[in-house]
């Protein structure tokens, strides 16, 4: 599952081994030199583009059925849309389904869970069906749990760089930008004045001039805009530290609650449930932000 976003070999590997069987095969069985070279192997041209028309495409099997199951088809896609689409492969959310779940399907292949939408609220809901997971805990039955957290035995949830939908619902989604017009600004070869879609990804702060953002804010400074952006983090990485904290203190309440050995309420085991249920909800929201690498201007 892991080389689903580090080798543009997984179609092919598909193809070979079953769609059924690939998934929750061995990592390391495909580390072998007559497999793949670590050296020489990452991401590459074949992940994003046809080799023989060079036409941006989707490789990626995940987003591909997670799109079509939001009735979307990618070879339809507009250009630009095909520009944030490409990214999507990698930069998204995600879990790796359950074959001993309710609803079955191929172990450990990875989902995408966009059926409800992008938002924090929507992916949680998504994460609320009881169909999804092999959890066995009291009130969470169902459930999909990335893990059982040692300290209030609650069933969490585990975000991973959700990037590409903090994006799309971003003020710059919002308004029609593509991931590439900021992490892939168009240059000029210095030969010929031809222009082309920049291919060292990276953070658009690592250009003094910041002529990523001046494609559209060309009134405003280099010096401003970088201001704007850092500010905008600094405040978000604070308010995750705040957060971040509360939900330590939260885990311990409900350790403590849960060893309690005094009188307790009738609704007592309810009462512990919901407070996990909080607990869960509330570091899934936490994560969405600190596990997205923009720390929060998306």
């Amino acid at each position: 599952t892991c080389w689903n976003c580090k080798t543009p070999n997984i179609p092919k590997w598909v193809k070979e081994n079953g769609d059924d069987k690939f998934w929750s095969m061995n990592f390391h069985d495909f580390r072998t030199k007559d497999k793949i070279s670590m050296k020489d192997n990452s991401i590459s041209c074949a992940t994003c583009h046809d080799p023989k028309t060079m036409e941006l495409v989707i490789t990626s099997i995940p987003l591909n059925e997670a799109l079509l199951k939001k009735g979307i088809d990618w070879k339809k896609a507009s250009r630009n849309e095909m520009r944030s689409l490409v990214c999507a492969q990698c930069h998204v959310e995600y879990y790796f389904n359950e074959a001993k779940s309710k609803n079955g399907g191929i172990d450990k292949k990875p989902v995408f869970p966009w059926a409800n939408g992008f938002d924090p609220q929507d992916m949680y809901e998504y994460y609320s069906d009881p169909n999804l997971g092999a959890t066995k805990n009291p009130g969470f039955e169902g459930l999909f749990a990335d893990w059982i957290h040692p300290v209030s035995k609650t069933p969490m949830l585990k975000a991973q760089h959700p990037e590409y939908e903090t994006f799309m619902n971003g003020p710059h989604g919002a308004a029609g930008v593509a991931c590439a017009d900021c992490h892939m600004p168009y240059r000029r070869d210095a030969s010929d004045n031809r222009k082309f879609s920049s291919h060292q990804w990276t953070s658009p702060l690592l250009d003094p001039k910041m002529a990523a953002c001046r494609q559209c804010h060309s009134d405003k400074t280099p010096e401003f805009l970088k201001e704007r952006v850092v500010n905008t983090q600094q405040k978000v990485y604070d308010q995750l530290m705040v957060a971040q904290d509360l939900s330590v203190k939260a885990h311990e309440a409900v350790r403590q609650a849960l060893e309690f050995e005094g009188a307790k309420n009738e609704k007592y085991g309810d009462l512990i449930i919901a407070a996990q249920e909080q607990v869960r909800k509330g570091q899934f929201f936490w994560d969405l932000i600190s596990a997205e690498n923009s720390v929060g201007f998306h």
